[in-house]
C-alpha cells in the first residue's frame, strides 16, 4: 500500500519545511510520496518543497478544496492523506491512519 500526502500551500515558506520533514520521518516505514499543491505562492514555498523530495503542483485557485484536488489528481497512492502546510505529522498518526 502506498500513501500519498497532499499538502495545499500558499505562502508557507516559514513552515512547509518542518511539515515535509515530519512526514519523511513519520512515514519512513511506508511506501509514500509527498505532493505540495502550491496555490500561486509569492514566496519560496515551491523552492523549499522542491528541495525536500516532493512533487510540486502549481495551481492558481485561491480555494483550498480545489487546491487539494489539484494535488490529489497527481497522487499515485492507494491512500490519500491531506495535511495542512503548518502541521507536524507524527508516526502514531500515520500508523493510526493506515490502520483505519
Amino acid at each position: 500500500m502506498k500513501l500519498s500526502f497532499v499538502i495545499p500551500a500558499w505562502n508557507e515558506e516559514e513552515l512547509i519545511g518542518r511539515t515535509i520533514e515530519s512526514i519523511h520521518v513519520s512515514a519512513s516505514d511506508y511506501d509514500y510520496e509527498i505532493i505540495v499543491a502550491d496555490d500561486a505562492s509569492e514566496d519560496r514555498t515551491s523552492e523549499i518543497a522542491n528541495g525536500l523530495q516532493t512533487t510540486v503542483v502549481s495551481c492558481n485557485n485561491r480555494q483550498i478544496g480545489m487546491t487539494r484536488n489539484d494535488g490529489a489528481a497527481v497522487a499515485s497512492g492507494d491512500v490519500l492523506i491531506f495535511v495542512d502546510a503548518d502541521t507536524i505529522v507524527s508516526e502514531p498518526v500515520v500508523r493510526e491512519t493506515v490502520e483505519a
